[in-house]
């Protein structure tokens, strides 16, 4: 398994759980839309992760754009309260494409 695979599939389990959190305590439709946004950003990142051994180009800009775009979902709720939650999801995805970019493409063997 390669690296990217590994902490692609962290950053987005941590993703996942705590859209997951939100979702259950929200108290207003604002913070049960940013969880809904930010699990099915996570889930895109569960994606990107799986085919980091094949495509890591792909797969890096999947990784790399739900971390963008799980950050930008975080301020819709009107606070900036919750970004401490999906700031580890953030952290990680964003390294897992990275790290998914710097690697080389696979060579097909004709």
């Amino acid at each position: 398994m390669k690296k990217a695979f590994l902490i692609g599939a962290i950053g987005g389990t941590f993703g996942l759980f705590a859209a997951l959190s939100i979702i259950l305590t929200s108290t207003s439709n604002e913070f049960t839309l940013s969880g809904v946004q930010a699990a099915l950003f996570s889930s895109m990142g569960l994606m990107g992760a799986a085919i980091a051994e094949s495509e890591p180009r792909f797969a890096g800009w999947m990784l790399l754009s739900s971390s963008v775009w799980i950050l930008i979902t975080s301020p819709l709720a009107g606070t900036f309260s919750i970004l401490y939650l999906y700031a580890p999801a953030i952290l990680i995805l964003g390294l897992a494409g990275i790290i998914s970019l710097r690697e080389p493409e696979p060579q097909d063997d004709i």
